[in-house]
């Protein structure tokens, strides 16, 4: 079966066209009409097949012909927040989140903004291309820093790139909105989101992971969906993949429907509508066996075993008394966000359990053992050492 793929809510949120023989897409939860195929479109050719992946099952497809056969497939699950179901984000985090998890998440967010300056931006509208350019190019590093970390392969880094370029038109028609996180000016959390009317699309997220005890992840999201609900968006679909994370934030979960089109009326035509499905249907029973089996989480796990150690070792950490003869040992390092930046995941743990702003920490470097740093934040000093056979990078 020959056919054309169309990736769906790519089609619909960045390009804003289908083909012909679709007439109207409408959202069945609130009525709204995201696409409605212009009058002068007309179509070229009413025979041959083609392939809608990921449509979520609240959408729904008027055809604009009616000899027109389809096949429908349910694959992964899509993630919602109905947030039009909530006043504001407090009454959002009171439905998701028990009286301990709602008083950890807004401790995360103090700590943060106590330990550095910390400013919320949302790109929404006009942006100078340059800057746009610039924000990627700082995504592309902490996508391959997060995965690096995680040991694992990025799927969404090679398609970077075309996400580049689909966001920004769509950013200036205030279709897209991209939310930040910056720590003393420099950018630690990154959000790019695409939009058709009331209707939001999460695209994709990254994240400093030397920033990882003040749990950024949950900081970003609670922020993006305070950002949506003060700006008039009814549903927030947070799309396929990581269950385990979205189950937590969504309201509503939906098939993720494979819908496949001919519009061959011919015996050929429907033969080959027949066989794509079986082929497709039984790739699908396959990948949910193995998931069922657990070799999805066996393959990555031993992706992680297999992957260089180096680097990986934390140091030695001792708390010492801060004393004149200790400091005579050591050389300080007033700059040393940019001279030892291996420091920094260490001393960013030291800055939240002291709630001690990160510029105010004094660092030293011995003099005659360059493993060696002299750590004082207040009154308190530590020792690290790292070890000289498994450096951290």
């Amino acid at each position: 079966m020959g056919s054309k793929t169309i990736i769906f809510l790519k089609q619909l949120a960045s390009m804003g066209s289908f083909p012909a023989c679709i007439s109207k897409i409408r959202d069945t939860r609130t009525g709204e009409v995201l696409f409605e195929q212009s009058v002068e479109k007309r179509p070229m050719d009413n025979r041959g097949a083609m392939i809608l992946r990921d449509v979520p099952s609240y959408l729904e497809i008027e055809w604009d012909e009616t000899k027109i056969k389809t096949q429908i497939l349910a694959t992964q699950k899509t993630y919602v927040v109905d947030l039009d179901h909530y006043r504001d984000s407090d009454a959002y985090l009171q439905k998701h989140f028990g009286p301990k998890s709602r008083s950890a998440l807004r401790r995360y967010k103090k700590r943060l903004e106590q330990c550095f300056r910390i400013e919320y931006w949302v790109h929404y509208g006009a942006m100078d291309k340059i800057g746009y350019d610039v924000l990627f190019e700082q995504i592309r590093d902490l996508m391959e820093r997060r995965f690096e970390q995680k040991k694992e392969r990025n799927y969404e880094l090679q398609h970077l790139e075309e996400i580049k370029n689909d966001v920004y038109p769509k950013l200036l028609e205030k279709q897209a909105s991209i939310f930040v996180i910056t720590a003393n000016g420099r950018p630690i959390s990154i959000r790019i989101n695409l939009m058709r009317g009331t209707l939001a699309y999460y695209i994709l997220s990254v994240y400093d992971p030397d920033y990882d005890i003040f749990r950024l992840g949950k900081l970003d999201m609670w922020q993006n969906i305070h950002w949506f609900l003060e700006n008039g968006y009814k549903k927030y679909d947070l799309l396929k993949g990581y269950a385990y994370i979205k189950e937590r934030w969504a309201d509503s979960i939906y098939d993720n429907n494979l819908i496949l089109v001919n519009r061959d009326a011919s015996l050929k035509g429907r033969m080959g509508l027949l066989l794509c499905y079986w082929r497709k249907k039984a790739l699908l029973a396959l990948v949910r066996a193995a998931k069922s089996l657990g070799l999805d989480r066996a393959i990555r796990k031993m992706g992680r075993q297999l992957a260089p150690k180096w680097g990986m070792g934390p140091p030695e950490i001792w708390p010492i008394s801060c004393t004149n003869q200790q400091a005579d040992l050591f050389d300080a390092l007033p700059d040393w966000h940019s001279q030892e930046k291996k420091l920094n995941r260490l001393l960013f743990n030291l800055a939240y359990k002291h709630s001690f702003p990160i510029n105010n920490i004094k660092v030293s470097i011995k003099k005659d053992d360059p493993r060696q740093f002299l750590i004082k934040i207040g009154d308190t000093c530590y020792l690290f050492t790292f070890d000289k056979n498994n450096p951290i990078r």
